[in-house]
């Protein structure tokens, strides 16, 4: 009879060891099943936080090696000022896919009304200058913003790179700036920057100087953030302060910036000596730049860093998006790390549990293999019978497990999940802000039953089941049919 008929009538003749090996596998199978569940689960997690964070990454102190200096050493320490040769020598790395570089100020107007939310009287108006509008220079023209969806162009144009290397007094504003204001692409408005000091003596600020900043409006945006920061004010109404100053945000070159910047600086050295004394001596600078590179994916960010420290100056490092991912993923980290643990547990256990069972079963039918191999049988092809008689079993109750092991870790996981979510740290990104936190990481985990799941759960629990059976297989070929049917 053909080995492997021998084989399919084996599990049928064989009801009972048949069942109990089924029962076995299905049990195992569960483990296993539900530790791939949420493996996958936790991955796509991963991947569907840190594709919704971006792979973003800008360059800051790294305050922890700061603290880390002696005393002597902190106080001695100032802080090397990022230059723009630095920054490009960064940008030019393979992992980006652009960058910008920005210098940021705030100014008044006296005709300009700014946002102040939703709920603002219609009729408030500012007594002179209100500094509310945020000037946020540029180098890169097409602007990172709108390249990266946090705003979207609907009106006009972006810059050229001409205007942004001349400095051209162009902006582009939101589009609930505009209609406040009523203005329109091709409409101009003018800006204040007023330097004031305060005189100890007489306990009064004085208005030193001033002058005009007049911006043509080039283009208008609208703001495409989806999850705002809001805060209960005052009167039980809310105030996004996020979305205020964004929606009160001018995008101008960044030339524009440091013309005004210097004016401020220019007072300052004119009212106090001793600042303009040390500053000359220091030879100082009034632009700060923040610098913003956006890598081709996420998963460049840690090659990215490992290159680009090197190139910072002292105490600098990289910031990125995927810093953000570790502060709120706090719950996801923990299943993926217990399904790991359980995984390599429940496949210890399989092989050590099924290899005792086939090895038990084939001690009870030493009489049975001992009369095959006296009759002339290979014993490759008894080892054969043995595997197809295992294998069917087993496809049979890693079916079965597929199915409840991926229910049990869904049940099991939204569970536990529950319980750290009420321990969870919220951090808030404060470089990005991308407003993402640990109940959106949460929220993203799903256990599903997909393609790729099914592949990978089939594909571990047969290898494990095959080497689990291999392994008591050496009793056969250690059989020696003439002792055992004498």
């Amino acid at each position: 009879m053909n080995f492997v008929k021998r084989g399919l009538l084996g599990i049928t003749r064989k009801k009972g060891k048949s069942l109990i090996l089924l029962a076995v596998i299905f049990i195992l199978g569960n483990l296993i099943s539900g530790a791939i569940s949420i493996q996958q689960a936790t991955e796509n997690a991963e991947n569907n936080i840190k594709e919704r964070l971006g792979a973003k990454a800008m360059l800051e102190i790294d305050w922890e090696a700061y603290e880390e200096l002696s005393e002597e050493e902190q106080y001695n320490f100032v802080p090397e000022e990022l230059g723009v040769d630095v920054i490009e020598q960064v940008g030019a790395l393979s992992y980006v896919k652009y960058y910008d570089y920005n210098l940021e100020t705030y100014l008044g107007s006296d005709s300009l009304k700014s946002y102040q939310g939703e709920g603002m009287d219609e009729d408030f108006v500012h007594f002179g200058p209100s500094m509310d509008f945020r000037l946020r220079g540029i180098n890169y023209a097409p602007v990172v913003d709108f390249e990266e969806q946090k705003a979207k162009l609907v009106d006009g144009r972006t810059f050229t790179q001409d205007e942004v290397n001349n400095g051209s007094a162009v902006t582009i504003i939101s589009s609930k700036l505009a209609e406040m204001n009523n203005l329109h692409v091709g409409d101009t408005f003018a800006l204040k920057n007023e330097f004031y000091y305060y005189d100890y003596e007489n306990e009064e600020e004085e208005l030193i100087n001033s002058r005009d900043l007049v911006l043509e409006v080039i283009g208008i945006f609208e703001s495409q953030v989806v999850k705002e920061n809001i805060e209960e004010d005052f009167d039980g109404g809310y105030i996004d302060w996020m979305d205020i100053e964004y929606q009160n945000t001018l995008y101008v070159p960044n030339k524009i910036v440091s013309a005004e910047n210097a004016f401020q600086f220019e007072q300052t050295l004119t009212v106090e000596p001793e600042f303009a004394e040390m500053y000359e001596e220091e030879g100082g600078s009034f632009d700060y730049y923040i610098p913003t590179f956006v890598l081709n994916t996420h998963e460049d960010i840690e090659a990215f860093s490992e290159e680009a420290i090197p190139l910072l100056p002292q105490l600098y490092t990289v910031i990125s998006s995927g810093d953000h991912y570790h502060n709120i993923s706090g719950p996801i980290e923990s299943m993926s790390k217990l399904s790991n643990y359980v995984l390599i547990a429940a496949v210890f256990a399989t092989i050590l549990i099924i290899g005792l069972v086939v090895l038990l079963f084939l001690r009870d039918r030493k009489h049975e293999l001992g009369i095959y191999l006296s009759l002339g049988e290979r014993r490759g092809r008894v080892i054969g019978q043995i595997l197809i008689e295992v294998l069917v079993t087993a496809f049979v109750g890693i079916t079965l497990s597929l199915f409840s092991g991926n229910f049990l870790a869904s049940q099991l996981s939204d569970t536990m999940l529950k319980v750290d979510d009420n321990s969870a740290y919220e951090d808030y990104d404060y470089y990005f802000q991308s407003g993402l936190t640990t109940d959106d990481a949460i929220d993203s985990y799903e256990v599903t039953l997909d393609a790729n799941y099914v592949l990978i759960f089939y594909g571990v629990g047969m290898v494990t089941i095959l080497i689990s059976t291999l392994i008591p297989l050496v009793y056969i070929v250690r059989l020696n049919p003439k002792k055992i049917l004498m």
